[in-house]
């Protein structure tokens, strides 16, 4: 590597960087949205039974990502101090982690995905539409978090616009498969959910194919893959130093999800419904945060790094304040069509009724999620992740879970008052991250020269 790739990250700045995150984003979260729609053609029930179990699903894509995020914002800090050979160590313990994860989350979906539903006390029907998605898709969740992986090393190289490619071949895949294994396009015979799972598969698989080519081929990174198992406390210890309290985080969150999906589950299915099909349309939200949110940490990890520190101040300010305004602007234009886009899913009048509060709920939440997601994001680039953890638990399972259940089910104020439980906790933990970066405390959690 050398200074000039070291220099492109700073030199594209946030914008630079986050629009082909954004567009990877886009085009990457996309997928599970078309999956929804292509469930919703076999039925309602099919669509209910695969969302309320995906939060098992968004758990082992939480710890590729927060894995992948890790391993990027080390190598990044230390190009900041120009150490290009310990970045690429960095780097080649990523892959490594990646595939042992991939390898381990996959053997969990295959051996548990007929119980995944029955934990989820959904009934039995639902559990089995959910088993025969988990099967399949479980098992090729690896090649999905590898593929994550190498997008995060084409970050770290300021190279981010191979990854919307990169997705764009897997979205286009996954909609051409689900056409073929679920609408029966060109005279197939529809597999209902197990072809929407098997059209994932082949995407992820593709997708994942192209950007490992375009990491060795065209980009050219070298990744010192036997050094980096014979020196485990130098390549894998710093990654899971970041990276295990960081995925606990968000597991916690998604765990969350589940607890909040299981007090719903008591309200009627129609609940259920409605709350998985606004999740798949506020997902270009959470997408857009999320691009903001890597791209600021890749900026402010490789300036404080270089010992900037000022200037790591300014362009969290420029981070927040771009988060802020764009999820503002996407949430608004969500719930003005709302209806619209809740049709795009099904015509049934109760779960159409219910999207217009829980939609304004959504809506309200998602600048809570932009400090939170953004502020969070950087202090664990930083090094703060235990702190980060430590927060989003506490409040978590200490006051807003006990919130959900007193006021939703306790009460009897079913699925509004566990929303706002929900609203309650980005608004705690938002606040704490925020405090948290503006008292300098992450500098201390840095890493070494």
């Amino acid at each position: 590597m050398s200074s000039t790739t070291q220099s492109k990250t700073l030199q594209k700045g946030l914008f630079g960087m986050a629009l082909p995150i954004f567009g990877e984003f886009m085009l990457n979260m996309s997928v599970p949205v078309f999956d929804a729609l292509f469930l919703s053609q076999v039925s309602d029930q099919a669509a209910a039974s695969v969302g309320a179990v995906m939060p098992w699903f968004s758990m082992a894509i939480v710890f590729f990502s927060a894995t992948g995020i890790a391993g990027a914002s080390l190598a990044s800090q230390y190009m900041g101090k120009l150490n290009y050979q310990r970045a690429n160590l960095i780097l080649a313990g990523l892959i490594i982690l990646g595939v042992l994860a991939g390898l381990l989350c996959g053997l969990f979906f295959v051996s548990q995905a007929s119980n995944i539903g029955q934990w989820m006390s959904l009934p039995p029907d639902m559990s089995l539409l959910a088993s025969e998605y988990l099967v399949l898709a479980g098992a090729g969740v690896g090649f999905m978090g590898l593929r994550m992986t190498l997008a995060n090393i084409c970050n770290s190289y300021g190279q981010s616009h191979w990854n919307t490619i990169s997705a764009a071949l897997m979205l286009v895949t996954n909609i051409i498969g689900n056409g073929v294994l679920v609408l029966g396009w060109f005279g197939a015979t529809p597999m209902g959910v197990t072809g929407v799972a098997l059209a994932s598969l082949i995407a992820w698989l593709l997708s994942l194919s192209f950007s490992l080519l375009v990491v060795l081929l065209l980009i050219k990174v070298k990744l010192p893959l036997a050094e980096a198992i014979k020196q485990p406390a130098l390549s894998l210890k710093p990654i899971l130093k970041i990276a295990v309290p960081s995925a606990l985080e968000p597991f916690s969150y998604q765990s969350f999800v589940m607890v909040m999906n299981l007090m719903i589950v008591q309200f009627g299915e129609t609940s259920l419904t409605v709350r998985i099909y606004a999740l798949n349309i506020y997902v270009y939200c959470t997408m857009m945060l999320v691009a903001i949110g890597i791209a600021n940490t890749m900026l402010v990890t490789q300036l404080a790094g270089a010992g900037h520190f000022e200037r790591c101040h300014q362009q969290m300010r420029q981070g927040m304040r771009w988060g802020l305004i764009a999820v503002a602007i996407v949430a608004s234009i969500i719930f003005i069509f709302h209806q619209s886009l809740l049709g795009l899913f099904t015509s049934n009048p109760e779960v159409l009724a219910l999207g217009v509060v829980v939609c304004l709920i959504h809506s309200l939440n998602e600048p809570l999620r932009a400090i939170n997601i953004i502020s969070g994001n950087v202090l664990r680039g930083c090094g703060d992740a235990v702190f980060v953890t430590g927060n989003a638990i506490a409040v978590t399972w200490l006051f807003s879970v006990p919130l959900a259940y007193f006021t939703g089910v306790y009460l009897g104020y079913g699925l509004y008052a566990v929303l706002l439980a929900g609203m309650v906790d980005e608004f705690l933990r938002s606040q704490i991250n925020w405090r948290r970066w503006k008292s300098d405390k992450w500098k201390r959690k840095l890493a070494p020269d």
